[in-house]
């Protein structure tokens, strides 16, 4: 197809395009509203050696990767449920709702918490920080002091949970941006059934390279009013026979 047959296929099925993107997009919308929102609270911290050694340094790093595994844990769960004193809450469910990720170039950790409560969010994101940081501090505690590690709680501790989900705009654009793509293969679908159809002599050439010798004409059925104008005709002449 060329270019303006594509603008031609736009004109005529805009309206298809226009109904079906507002469906999805008030479809997206609907869906974000019923959505239960999550709050997620971050705390970061650092992790550094006593000293700055190329060995200990690796060291840490490979540690990073243990500690964000430990913080995960159910066991790190269970020890937060006891800290806080929840009750009704299992250590596996908890344990679900706290991630951490390790940044190795900076020698940080991130925790994030998240919950439906943003107030216990953040709780629970602190908790986990302090339970990590004392237990970096137990062992160091053992160790040389020059082989010792040192975590630190970074920015005053667990952040403010802000919303993470349900991300409106984005499920508002992506409502869009779907429901404009399915209305131009609902168009373009449309317009090549239409395409299969022959509706005028000249199609019909076009197709079968053939001369059309004749067609046969559309016959109009008559208006109610035309029939019934025949009908009185027919009456008054019938009248007007049998008097004479």
């Amino acid at each position: 197809m060329e270019l303006w047959e594509y603008v031609e296929v736009l004109l005529r099925w805009g309206w298809v395009i226009l109904l079906v993107t507002t469906l999805c997009t008030v479809a997206a919308i609907g869906y974000s509203k019923l959505q239960t929102p999550r709050y997620t609270s971050i705390v970061e911290l650092n992790v550094t050696p006593a000293r700055l050694d190329l060995g200990l340094s690796q060291t840490v790093i490979n540690l990073l990767r243990n500690y964000v595994s430990g913080i995960q844990s159910e066991s790190m769960a269970a020890r937060v449920i006891d800290r806080l004193g929840l009750s009704g809450v299992d250590a596996a469910t908890l344990r679900s709702r706290i991630k951490a990720e390790a940044n190795e170039s900076e020698f940080a950790i991130k925790i994030e918490a998240t919950d439906g409560d943003p107030a216990f969010a953040q709780r629970v994101a602190q908790a986990a920080a302090d339970i990590f940081v004392g237990e970096v501090q137990a062992f160091a505690a053992r160790q040389d002091p020059l082989d010792r590690l040192t975590a630190t709680i970074l920015n005053g501790g667990a952040q403010p949970a802000a919303r993470t989900w349900p991300r409106n705009k984005l499920l508002a654009f992506a409502g869009l941006g779907g429901g404009l793509m399915l209305g131009l293969l609902i168009a373009l679908a449309l317009e090549w059934a239409r395409a299969d159809l022959v509706r005028t002599p000249q199609e019909v050439e076009q197709w079968l390279g053939l001369p059309v010798l004749g067609n046969i004409p559309v016959l109009r059925q008559p208006a109610k009013s035309e029939r019934r104008r025949e009908l009185g005709l027919r009456v008054q002449r019938s009248t007007r026979f049998r008097d004479s």
